[in-house]
């Protein structure tokens, strides 16, 4: 069974961005120490014609003007919306876990946290791209994008995208949002940049989130892990003696950086290879440089791409 996104849903979560940019509360105080997340879905797919005026008023940010009340309603009584909705209850009844590690995600004492959003749940018609969207002071997650990689939902998407959709993947996906707002791509011309701004991304999900499996933080199944363990040599040295590192061609990022069923080197097992191998060698560059270098984590957020390289003292073993 496969999910498309309707078109109004794009629109709506676009005017949802720009709208809170513009004019959202900031008073977050009180959720310093605990997030309580609001189930916009449940909300909605228990409400009738009688109450949609009242959750029109609760949360007039996901009901433009422009959109007649027929859309909701079809929307309520829709068959498939109805099948989404009792697949995610089945799955996420209670989000008291959600609750718990994003309440700790946001006291970390390494980052500053200016503003907790409002965090909310959605149903996106598995619009996967968009399972975690961010602004200033709102935090929407569609649970719909987390049923379990094996889901009849999924049916039709990739392997190596669906195996990210797990109850386990949230609050990752919640952290890397947060690695790309704070950190900056400075310098992000070579390969080399590229990889090691990947890098001090993974790196803050890293610090931030201690407790979970380190082929979670970086989108890999435990096998693809330890491909790259025991591979990091050989590709390191694959890098230097082909002249890759300081390559500005972009057609090298979809070769080892961007997700794909593996990387291409260009040999006859590529297939056995892990994906987004470039992603992995710059958090390890980055962890090198923080070990081997007295330097905040926000230091080394703002340090250029180079000078963390030159100060890493990277060097893989064989």
């Amino acid at each position: 069974m496969s999910i498309f996104l309707p078109n109004y849903f794009r629109k709506i979560i676009n005017f949802l961005i720009i709208l809170f940019f513009i004019s959202c509360s900031k008073d977050n105080d009180q959720q310093k120490t605990y997030i309580k997340i609001e189930r916009f879905d449940k909300i909605f797919y228990q409400s009738d014609l009688n109450s949609l005026d009242d959750v029109k008023k609760n949360y007039p940010f996901f009901f433009p003007t422009s959109y007649p009340d027929n859309i909701w309603i079809e929307r309520l009584n829709n068959p498939i919306q109805k099948e989404i909705f009792d697949e995610i209850i089945k799955e996420f009844d209670s989000i008291s876990f959600l609750e718990i590690q994003l309440s700790n995600f946001f006291q970390k004492k390494d980052f500053n946290f200016e503003n907790i959003p409002r965090v909310i749940i959605v149903n996106t018609d598995i619009d996967y791209r968009n399972r975690i969207i961010l602004t200033d002071t709102i935090l929407l997650i569609g649970l719909d994008n987390y049923l379990g990689k094996n889901h009849r939902f999924y049916e039709g998407i990739p392997l190596y995208i669906k195996e990210d959709f797990t109850r386990n993947h949230i609050i990752k996906d919640i952290a890397l949002q947060y690695a790309i707002k704070f950190i900056p791509k400075l310098d992000n011309y070579t390969f080399l940049d590229k990889i090691i701004y990947h890098g001090k991304l993974l790196y803050y999900i890293d610090i931030s989130l201690k407790k979970i499996n380190e082929n979670i933080k970086i989108g890999y199944s435990k096998n693809k892990l330890d491909w790259a363990t025991e591979n990091e040599f050989f590709v390191w040295t694959y890098f230097i003696e082909n002249e890759i590192l300081f390559n500005p061609d972009n057609k090298l990022n979809n070769r080892f950086i961007n997700d794909a069923p593996f990387s291409r080197f260009y040999f006859e097992n590529d297939n056995e290879s892990t994906e987004m191998i470039g992603k992995y060698i710059g958090w390890k560059i980055v962890k090198s440089f923080m070990k081997n270098n007295d330097i905040s984590v926000s230091d080394m957020m703002n340090t250029k791409q180079i000078e963390i390289y030159n100060k890493s003292k990277y060097k893989p073993k064989k």
